[in-house]
Formats: C-alpha cells, sequence, structure tokens
C-alpha cells in the first residue's frame, strides 16, 4: 500500500512539476503531444512531455484551481469608443445620421428617463439600463418593449407631451424575456382601465417560450406569422422578422419602423464588443444568422435595448470580430484536440470533465491572444475570453474542423426576400 501511495504521490509530482515547467519555462510550448500506441504506458516523462504541450503556458486546473476564470471580479479596461460622433440628448431634435446619444453608462438617479428623438416620429427612451421605442402616427402611438424597471405613472410623464393626446394603444414584444418585457402586465392593466384596448404584438414561437417559462405575463393577440412578417400600424407598414428558430431566445424578433428605426434586443453593441457570453446566447448559429439578415435590411439607426443607440457600422464590426473568433479558433483548436492527448488526461486523476474544462480555457484564452492585436482597444475587451468559450461550443460540436476546414460559417448579409 505504502508503495502504491508513494507512485501515485510522485506521479503527482511529476505533472505539478511538468505543469510549471511549461508555465514558466515555456520550453515545450506548441510542441505536439507525444504519440501513443495502443496498451503502451503512460510513463511520468510522456505525462511532463503532454501537460507542457497542452498547458504551458498556461496553468492547469491543480495550480490554479478554477483554471482561466479569476476569483477577483473582471475589470473594464479601455476608455469608450472615441470614433462614434456624440450629440447632447434632446426629447425634440432628431438624431444627426451616424450619430449616438451623450449619456451616461449609468443611470444617474433612480427612475431617470433619458429621451432621444430619432425622426419625426420615432424616440429612444432609456431607464433604469432598459431603452425602449416609442412611434408616434398621426392617431395613435406604439412602443416596443415593456422593461421590469417601469411603472406607468414614471412613464406617461415622460411622454404625455410627446403622445399630445394620442392613445398609446399597441405592445410590440421584440423576444420574451422577463427583463424587457417583465411590466406588460402593469402597461395593460393601466391602460385597459383608461378604455383602450390593448394590442400585444408577437408570433407564436413568443407564446410558446412564454408558456415553456410559466411567464404570468400577457400573451399577444396580435400574431404575426414566422419569418420576415409585416403589420400594419396607424395606416404604416412595420416589419417584423423571427427569421431563426434559437439565437438569444427562442422568440427573437427585430422589428423596423416605417421611418427606418431598428429596434432588436440584447443581439449587438454598437459602440463596444459583445456583452459576456454575447448576451447569454442559446445558440450561436442563430446569432449569426440574424446579423446577418439584419446586416442586409434597411435601416439607420437602431435601439438596441441598453446603453445607447447604434448603427450599421456597429452591426458589421460585431460581425467582423466574431468572424475573427471563428477563423482563430480554426487555427488554433486542432494543435491540442488529438486521441493522444486522452491518456494523458490522467494526469493528477483529473476527472475527463475538469480536463476538457481546462482544455476549453486554454483554446479560448489563446484565441484571445490572438485577437488582442486588433480587437483589445475597445471597451468589453476584458470579455474576449467569454466571447472565445461562447463561440467554441457551437465550433467544437458542429464542425468537423480537423478534416474539413473549409466548411464554417458564413458571415456575409442577407438580403431580405420581397
Amino acid at each position: 500500500m505504502f508503495v502504491r501511495s508513494s507512485t501515485k504521490v510522485g506521479f503527482v509530482l511529476v505533472a505539478v512539476i511538468a505543469a510549471f515547467a511549461g508555465y514558466y519555462g515555456n520550453k515545450i510550448l506548441g510542441s505536439k503531444p507525444p504519440e501513443i500506441a495502443p496498451g503502451q504506458e503512460v510513463t511520468p516523462e510522456l505525462a511532463q512531455e503532454a501537460i507542457g504541450a497542452l498547458f504551458g503556458p498556461f496553468p492547469p486546473e491543480f495550480i490554479v484551481p478554477t483554471g482561466f476564470q479569476r476569483h477577483e471580479p473582471v475589470r473594464s479596461a479601455n476608455e469608450p469608443d472615441n470614433s462614434i460622433p456624440t450629440q447632447p440628448l434632446s426629447k425634440w431634435e432628431e438624431l444627426k445620421p451616424g450619430h449616438q446619444v451623450d449619456v451616461p453608462e449609468w443611470p444617474e438617479a433612480v427612475g431617470k428617463y433619458y429621451i432621444q428623438r430619432l425622426t419625426e416620429n420615432t424616440w429612444w427612451i432609456l431607464a433604469d439600463l432598459f431603452a425602449v421605442t416609442l412611434y408616434v402616427g398621426e392617431f395613435e402611438a406604439l412602443i416596443i418593449d415593456m422593461p421590469e424597471f417601469m411603472f406607468m405613472e414614471e412613464l406617461f410623464s415622460n411622454i404625455d407631451d410627446i403622445l399630445d393626446g394620442k392613445p398609446l394603444t399597441t405592445l410590440v414584444y421584440s423576444h420574451p424575456h422577463t427583463d424587457h418585457i417583465g411590466a406588460a402586465q402593469r402597461f395593460y392593466d393601466h391602460q385597459q382601465a383608461r378604455g383602450i384596448d390593448v394590442k400585444i404584438i408577437g408570433t407564436q414561437r413568443t407564446i410558446r417560450e412564454m408558456d415553456r417559462y410559466q411567464m404570468p405575463l400577457p400573451r399577444p393577440n396580435v400574431v404575426v406569422g414566422d419569418g420576415r412578417a409585416k403589420f400594419k400600424f396607424d395606416g404604416k407598414e412595420f416589419i417584423y422578422a423571427s427569421v431563426v428558430d434559437w439565437a438569444h431566445t427562442g422568440a427573437d424578433a427585430y422589428v423596423i419602423t416605417p421611418d427606418g428605426v431598428l429596434t432588436v434586443v440584447d443581439i449587438f453593441y454598437g459602440n463596444r464588443l459583445p456583452l459576456h457570453d454575447y448576451s447569454g446566447v442559446q445558440n450561436m448559429n442563430g446569432w449569426v444568422q440574424i446579423m446577418r439578415h439584419m446586416a442586409g435590411e434597411d435601416w439607420h439607426v437602431a435601439n438596441i435595448g441598453h446603453v445607447n443607440v447604434a448603427h450599421r457600422k456597429g452591426l458589421l464590426r460585431s460581425l467582423e470580430y466574431t468572424s475573427d473568433i471563428y477563423d482563430a479558433w480554426f487555427r488554433v483548436a486542432p494543435k491540442y484536440w488529438d486521441r493522444n492527448f486522452f491518456p494523458h488526461g490522467a494526469v493528477g486523476e483529473s476527472y475527463v470533465a475538469t480536463f476538457l474544462r481546462n482544455l476549453f480555457d486554454k483554446i479560448a484564452f489563446e484565441v484571445a491572444l490572438e485577437l488582442k492585436p486588433k480587437w483589445g482597444h475597445l471597451p468589453h475587451w476584458t470579455l474576449a475570453h467569454d466571447h472565445a468559450m461562447k463561440v467554441q461550443w457551437d465550433l467544437f460540436l458542429n464542425y468537423r474542423y480537423k478534416d474539413e476546414p473549409e466548411i464554417r460559417p458564413s458571415f456575409e448579409p442577407i438580403a431580405p426576400s420581397r
């Protein structure tokens, strides 16, 4: 028993020494894993070489307990993007083409409203980190989304002068997440009590997802078709496009007003790189597809649900950044995914899951480093590892990246079918 325990301890020590050698010495960084013949014994020497090839200069799990993920909070590292011209906030002066709005990153007070007129008929409204779109027609008004922290007295006290006596009759759901539509019942009850028969616009997908999560919120009572649909409001035609099965949710849609204002929520940011995990996207392929569709549409300014307005330049930049992640991953991942690595996973008696976690962290770490020269100056760059990890799952599971690397997603715009 003593001999077996000593051997085990010695084996772990060799692995630890190998890890430090890989991490600090970089002597065998980038080397290929040693070939393992069927039935061949995995010796401490082979383990040392393999660990160094896998994880140097990146420390494995038994050196840093949670792999790449740090214990201290991630900090913002870059200044705001100053390449986008900024216009003073104005409730009545229309936003100039290509400009963003001069609003703070964080609200100056709870319930403070920041309102910018975008066009003759459309306003951007930001309150408590969440943004909605208000369209005022000739006879009635429409609002896209109703975030959970929106209260009716505050809302109407800020927009009554814009409505100018016209009833707010219609609520459009961008997607069924409660942070963006959580006040829908309050809005519905408030308007119904005033004799306004509220119309709520969505798709069958919207209803399906709301039912799936048992949301205690009113379902759409005006259901448009899946795909690139249209609906009429106040005599004008709006685009309501639910073009993918899954992206951020199972019912994402983008809405384009008659005056060219796009509303799409939790999909992209105009003045920074994506949120961590691409805003919790459920399917990266779906995210790419909805972005491609929006890139092919005709619009000139976007409400993205948070932070500030965005423009086509920001959408295309997000697509390019993501395309670069995919391309870098196709270069990096094949170096580390080989059956000759598998026997070395037993070093330190690691479980398969911890081995794979460290392998994924290592690949995402190298992908992020490849991107830094081009993208490292932008806000949210400190989340690049999260972005690479999210993309990695899509690529690792769905593409034969070692045998058919030419098969990969397209990032070209998709023109709408008229």
